[in-house]
């Protein structure tokens, strides 16, 4: 039974996970649970170049898909796929439905205290109770803050304990389940030999060599990540997929 289990996510992700965008698997494995032909609705929350939104199109036409992005130009890329946009920022945004779903990808990190509360409330409120909220956020990591617009990462337990630590400063009147939790990492790679390094000085000849080696390793590390998402660095990003229970 757990060998069949590998096999599966094995075949899954490469179904529908590139290295790009691998962190799409797990909402369209729960999207293809909830999907039983019925119509649905889902908001998609900073819709971007709308890469997903063209991948959920085409795998589920069913679903009825409205945009919001701040961008103008992004926004233009959803207008002319015919969906419905809201161009602006979603701090000025007022929910106007209850969705089946509301998916959220790359947003939180965007904004800081206290305004990161007032964009959760708006993913609550506009998902139908027993539906679903999905955010996609980055964890730490060497690279978070070379966008110049993150503000600050959000572990999956700030996000939890918004909606369930009563301590907190604000917290949300709406209760979760926490129906999948996924997080996003990298092959892991061993570094070439530097001038930083102890052993530049006493390899200084065979550099050429060792890091040749090292490269060749690393190829070998990397379509073991491929295939397997292992072995892996810490995370990177996580995708959390929370059922709303009442508001």
């Amino acid at each position: 039974m757990m060998f069949s289990k590998i096999i599966n996510k094995i075949k899954n992700n490469r179904l529908y996970s590139s290295l790009r965008d691998n962190e799409d698997l797990p909402i369209l494995q729960h999207i293809a649970d909830l999907n039983d032909g019925r119509r649905l609705s889902l908001l998609e929350v900073g819709s971007g170049e709308c890469r997903f939104v063209k991948k959920l199109r085409l795998l589920y036409p069913n679903i009825d898909i409205t945009c919001i992005e701040i961008n103008p130009n992004l926004a233009q890329i959803a207008k002319d796929l015919g969906l419905k946009v809201i161009n602006d920022n979603i701090l000025n945004v007022l929910p106007q439905k209850e969705y089946d779903i509301v998916h959220c990808s790359h947003v939180i990190e965007h904004f800081g205290y206290p305004q990161v509360v007032k964009v959760l409330d708006f993913l609550v409120a506009s998902t139908k109770k027993g539906g679903n909220v999905i955010i996609r956020t980055p964890m730490p990591h060497e690279k978070f803050y070379d966008d110049i617009d993150h503000v600050r990462p959000y572990p999956p337990g700030a996000i939890l304990n918004y909606f369930n630590l009563h301590q907190q400063q604000i917290q949300s009147n709406a209760s979760v389940i926490v129906k999948r939790l996924w997080y996003r990492t990298k092959a892991k790679q061993i570094n070439h030999l530097k001038k930083q390094s102890f052993l530049f000085v006493p390899l200084f000849i065979l550099r050429p060599l060792y890091n040749w080696m090292v490269d060749r390793f690393n190829d070998i590390l990397f379509s073991c990540w491929r295939t397997f998402r292992s072995p892996a660095t810490d995370s990177t990003g996580y995708v959390i997929i929370l059922e709303i229970e009442y508001k």
